[in-house]
């Protein structure tokens, strides 16, 4: 994916605490637990902390309320020092009055995720804004997301040990007015902030301490899928024995519209197609989540993972769990 076209969406605003100030951080999976009470489902997927096998990632974003941060109180420029398997390293924030935060960073390593956020907004408004790294545009589109980046094509001119200045630039505002979006005023009051966080290995991020009792179960019509909306949906679960072990199997294939990957526990679920891993959904915290993989229909797979089933090929799915604890599932759901 070229890093110039991703648009994040929209994310909810955030106040003053670590704990709130994570609203705009999250994915649009990771709001599944306040949707799934409202619904008994879990309403929306994203392709949230998904790690594509092309070095790049974008976090999907829709409103929603989330948990809380990991177990700390100290934040830096208003984000949390730990997110999303990050440490904030480097961050700028200034009030909307000023428009343009910069944020120069010497990286110890290119994984990297670059974090926005927007204070004092109200619900109806979305701020626009626009990052750039070394004079290059980097993503844009509506404040309060997160985006992934592990490898750096060649003119953006982020390397290892090199400084790197990315910019924030507010740009526009918008306002919803029942199905209908229209241009408004960027507010006079409010702050936003701009934050880049190092990968951190798993074993050395602070999670948050396991809730007491049973994790709830995962929901039953996972991403919309009911027996009556998705007739020929095929879910993978885990082991019900053991959630660390991985799980094969093998499907006379119709094309997808999609992948969903549904955990509740902090770690990974790496998916395999014919041994050919396309992508992983990365979780760190307790609260039920989802992340969407693009299907093959229409040959998607077929220029960035050289896989291109075809309908009635014997076709093997694989999910390797990776410090996972508690139960998780796989929705492949066919294309209509």
């Amino acid at each position: 994916m070229n890093t110039t076209d991703l648009r994040q969406l929209l994310d909810e605003r955030s106040g003053d605490s670590a704990e709130q100030v994570m609203h705009h951080l999250r994915l649009r999976g990771v709001a599944a637990k306040v949707r799934r009470r409202r619904r008994r489902r879990v309403a929306t997927w994203a392709a949230c902390v998904l790690v594509a096998l092309g070095g790049f990632s974008a976090f999907a974003l829709r409103p929603g309320p989330t948990p809380p941060a990991p177990p700390t109180t100290h934040t830096i420029e208003g984000f949390p020092e730990y997110g999303l398997g990050t440490r904030v390293t480097a961050a700028a924030s200034a009030d909307f009055a000023v428009r343009r935060v910069e944020v120069t960073l010497v990286p110890s390593t290119l994984d990297l995720t670059v974090f926005t956020r927007c204070d004092r907004v109200s619900d109806t408004t979305a701020i626009d804004m626009t990052v750039t790294v070394n004079d290059h545009e980097l993503t844009g589109g509506t404040c309060g997301a997160a985006a992934r980046w592990s490898t750096w094509t060649p003119e953006l001119g982020v390397v290892k040990d090199r400084p790197a200045t990315f910019v924030m630039t507010i740009t526009g505002a918008r306002r919803f007015d029942g199905e209908q979006t229209v241009a408004a005023p960027i507010p006079e009051t409010g702050t936003f902030g701009l934050a880049l966080g190092e990968r951190v290995p798993f074993d050395s991020y602070p999670l948050p301490p396991r809730p007491s009792g049973p994790l709830p179960p995962l929901d039953e019509n996972p991403s919309f899928c009911s027996t009556a909306r998705c007739l020929d949906a095929v879910i993978i679960r885990s082991d019900p024995n053991d959630p660390t072990l991985p799980v094969r199997r093998t499907l006379t294939w119709k094309p997808l519209s999609t992948i969903d990957l549904v955990s509740q526990t902090p770690g990974f679920l790496h998916l395999r197609v014919n041994d050919v891993e396309i992508a992983t959904g990365e979780w760190w915290d307790y609260e039920q989540g989802g992340h969407g993989v693009t299907g093959d229909q229409g040959g998607q797979w077929k220029e960035p993972f050289g896989l291109d089933p075809r309908p009635g090929d014997r076709v093997t799915i694989e999910i390797v769990p990776e410090h996972q604890t508690g139960d998780w599932q796989v929705i492949l759901k066919p294309a209509e």
